[in-house]
């Protein structure tokens, strides 16, 4: 999806934002503030995803925590967990369990610190109640259709919490066909292999990481192994906005799973801000080009644990 104007004020508010949760040494943020603004400065809207993992990255560098949400995503997998049996029990008493149970992965897709850096964990229940009934948009049909007939499913996840909410419909599906694929290292609050192991989802599937620590999935970082993984998979199912903006365009059929937290975005999907929706990769070969951020143009490591 190609980045507009607006997506780099929004990140370099970001980066404000998440430096004073993590301290209140003012030096430090006006550090990381005017790091942030050199480097965005010298982006073109194509590389604007990058920006967010590189802001990350200066937090732990200045600030000496590796994983600022550490504590965020363990109290949110803790709610997740909490919240887990009534909404099973919902989800297999309703008319469509499965139907029902995409809805609600989609709708746990509100624990997420990007966007809401202000998010209460105890404030989950009841944003999650209301998420659940907004819109469900897209041709569910066919998405159903194409889960029914796929042997291999690559499942790239997104947020910690959310993941629990992600185990309701993996539950529903076979397991032994599906794929989890979480963060290599803190992204956000993206979930981990840890938030994998506390979804319980390591003894129910397969999950592997995707070898980068950035939001969504940037594949020219990625490592070789789960770049296989991505273009041999029957079917590739992506939650969150930060996947859809970083593979939308991508030369491959992929369902999107995110609920429209962004004008930008609802206005490409063509869907309201709140909405939860199942959209289908569409592509060309040039917008697929367009994708594409070559190395070379941008300092890059993709050692989830280089802090600089």
């Amino acid at each position: 999806m190609k980045c507009s104007l607006d997506c780099i004020p929004c990140l370099v508010r970001q980066s404000l934002m998440v430096t004073r949760m993590v301290t209140s040494d003012e030096a430090i943020q006006e550090k990381v503030l005017r790091e942030t603004l050199s480097y965005a400065s010298n982006l073109n809207l194509r590389q604007a995803p990058l920006l967010s993992q590189w802001i990350y990255r200066q937090v732990r560098k200045y600030t000496g925590q590796d994983d600022p949400y550490l504590q965020i995503k363990r109290e949110s997998n803790r709610m997740a967990w909490e919240l887990y049996p009534k909404w099973k029990e919902i989800i297999l008493k309703s008319d469509a369990p499965l139907v029902n149970a995409v809805r609600m992965a989609i709708a746990g897709n509100i624990i997420d610190y990007g966007v809401n850096a202000i998010l209460n964990t105890s404030d989950i229940p009841s944003i999650l109640e209301k998420s659940y009934h907004s819109p469900l948009m897209g041709d569910i049909g066919e998405f159903l259709s194409a889960l029914a007939n796929a042997k291999d499913i690559l499942y790239l996840a997104d947020n910690a919490g959310e993941l629990i909410f992600d185990r309701l419909f993996i539950e529903l599906l076979n397991p032994e066909h599906i794929t989890v694929v979480v963060k290599a290292g803190p992204a956000i609050n993206d979930a981990l292999m840890e938030d994998a192991q506390a979804a319980g989802l390591t003894e129910l599937c397969q999950v592997i990481d995707n070898g980068n620590d950035g939001p969504g999935t940037l594949l020219d970082y990625c490592s070789p192994e789960f770049v296989e993984r991505f273009k041999k998979a029957d079917m590739v199912i992506a939650k969150g906005q930060a996947n859809y903006e970083t593979l939308e365009g991508y030369p491959r059929p992929i369902y999107f799973l995110l609920k429209v937290k962004c004008p930008l975005v609802g206005n490409h999907i063509g869907s309201g801000v709140g909405s939860l929706v199942v959209n289908k990769n569409t592509f060309t070969a040039s917008e697929a080009e367009n994708q594409r951020v070559p190395a070379e143009t941008v300092i890059q490591y993709n050692n989830p644990n280089q802090k600089g």
